[in-house]
């Protein structure tokens, strides 16, 4: 994996949960920041008009606010609350950021995955809040979809 990657990490909390009583968790892998970004107000934006059914005048609202919280909260873990603030019930960002923080972070999300990646990858002997090597973050990266159907986050 490239040491510039990101990653848009999010969960469906409205239909999902309501309709197939089941979490529907998403992983985008991405190129670097500005590619991240880019996914995140286009595809990501029209994702959450789409599963809100908004209206095209509702959409250019929701585009103008997510550019001006893009702007306004330049660090991704303050930005995914206020993005999380304003698509609640309908989807929730678990993660945006890079992958290298995935790998070194003491958040809650990057703990929780290392401590998964480490169960399933390790060799039992190792803290599960290590960081995870470079070398190492293509496996980490492949251990996402197990980690996301866990209830661990």
């Amino acid at each position: 994996m490239d040491n510039k990657a990101w990653a848009l990490c999010f969960l469906d909390e409205g239909v999902a949960l309501s309709v197939i009583s089941r979490k529907e968790t998403r992983c985008q892998w991405l190129e670097d920041k500005e590619q991240a970004y880019d996914y995140l107000l286009s595809d990501y934006l029209h994702y959450v008009a789409e599963l809100g059914e908004l209206e095209p005048e509702q959409i250019e609202v929701a585009t103008e606010r997510f550019n001006l919280l893009v702007e306004q909260y330049p660090e991704p873990e303050v930005l995914t609350e206020y993005l999380n603030d304003l698509t609640a019930g309908l989807t929730r960002i678990l993660w945006f950021g890079p992958l290298a923080s995935l790998a070194e972070d003491y958040g809650d999300f990057p703990l929780a995955l290392r401590a998964f990646y480490w169960q399933e990858y390790g060799e039992g002997d190792e803290d599960p809040v290590t960081p995870v090597m470079e070398d190492d973050w293509i496996y980490m990266v492949e251990c996402m979809d197990d980690f996301l159907l866990q209830d661990d986050y």
